[in-house]
């Protein structure tokens, strides 16, 4: 871990950090980083410790595609991903219509609702935040009737199932 010592003229210095056990389990894995702004070798070392454990501990990763919603996101952004495939069952898609009046909006696909408790579906507003409401009802599998509509939601915005299995993933490439 490279950090500015200025108990040596503000030179660059670097801090060896290692995990005995990682390294008999896996072997010798060399990463160089600079940890910016960092003038302490304490905290070099933290920092170095922590980008082990991170790799040592956050072992899945999800690759795939978004739409233009997804490019306002930057590394280190925490997401939360509706995956068909991991929670098994169709989770998220987009809204085709909505009806701000009768509360409704019909879904890409059908969902169905789980046979108790409150089901909450997360929406996208209209300044790209993520807002949940309450499902009151579902009709035809598609139509979905909602505590509220919140402001900006529109046609082909994203929606995703709170009900169903999600997973929150740190964005690493944007």
């Amino acid at each position: 871990m490279n950090w500015i010592d200025p108990d040596n003229g503000w030179e660059t210095a670097t801090e060896l950090v290692e995990d005995t056990q990682a390294i008999a389990r896996y072997g010798r894995n060399v990463t160089k980083m600079d940890a910016f702004g960092c003038t302490s070798r304490g905290q070099a070392h933290r920092a170095g410790l922590w980008l082990i454990k991170t790799e040592l501990l956050e072992t899945q990763t999800v690759d795939f595609s978004v739409g233009a919603e997804g490019l306002r996101h930057v590394p280190g952004d925490v997401i939360e991903i509706c995956d068909d495939d991991y929670a098994g069952i169709s989770i998220g898609g987009r809204v085709l219509a909505v009806n701000s009046q009768t509360r409704t909006l019909t879904l890409d696909r059908e969902i169905t609702l789980p046979s108790s408790g409150t089901t909450l579906i997360s929406l996208v507003d209209g300044s790209g935040n993520p807002v949940s409401v309450e499902v009151q009802s579902v009709t035809d599998g598609v139509k979905v009737k909602v505590s509220r509509v919140p402001d900006g939601v529109a046609e082909y915005s994203v929606w995703g199932a709170e009900s169903c299995r999600r997973c929150a993933s740190s964005c690493s490439a944007a």
